[in-house]
């Protein structure tokens, strides 16, 4: 009867000269894959608490710092306008941004009481640890959306530069002429 020991080295020997790895780096694949097989199980059983369903969105803190460099940027361009001179800018907001997390997306067929199959849709968000705690991994940050803009300038009198503001604003936002008010300042 041979020994479980010499069996194992025997086993590893074959598989060794297979695959032409020294036994030692054949020893630390082997962990390896093991280490990615524990990681990935880990996370099929749900070893964290689930992020929110829906993309989480700034504060009205963070909007309004937003809005002030929109703002700012949009007076260095509009008062840069020939005729345009003195400028004040509003800007308001649609809604705050959105965080877009990681998750996988899994679709189950569902069979009805009444014989009729409907197809569900799951999400599962991706959770890492950080110093911080648990949370999710942002993909995409979709910035807030312009509802409209305000402009107020002392050339606001003339139809050229009235025209080359909404002209500059709606590009620089893209959002329709309908968006934008000029007005001549007094």
């Amino acid at each position: 009867m041979k020994k479980p020991d010499g069996e194992i080295r025997e086993f590893i020997n074959k598989i060794s000269e297979k695959t032409k790895l020294n036994p030692k780096m054949l020893l630390v694949v082997a962990l390896l894959v093991s280490g990615i097989a524990v990681l990935m199980l880990s996370e099929l059983s749900g070893g964290g608490e689930p992020v929110a369903a829906q993309a989480q969105t700034s504060t009205p803190a963070d909007s309004r710092e937003y809005e002030k460099k929109l703002e700012e940027r949009l007076v260095s361009i509009i008062s840069a306008i020939d005729g345009a001179g003195e400028t004040r800018v509003m800007v308001t907001l649609e809604s705050g941004s959105e965080d877009v997390y990681l998750n996988n997306s899994d679709y189950g067929e569902n069979i009805e009481p009444s014989g009729e199959n409907s197809f569900e849709k799951r999400d599962e968000y991706i959770i890492v640890d950080n110093s911080s705690g648990q949370g999710g991994i942002v993909v995409r940050r979709t910035e807030p959306r312009v509802r409209g803009v305000a402009v107020v300038c002392k050339g606001a009198g003339s139809e050229t530069v009235k025209a080359q503001i909404v002209e500059a604003v709606t590009a620089l936002l893209d959002i329709s002429s309908a968006r934008v008010s000029v007005a001549k300042m007094n």
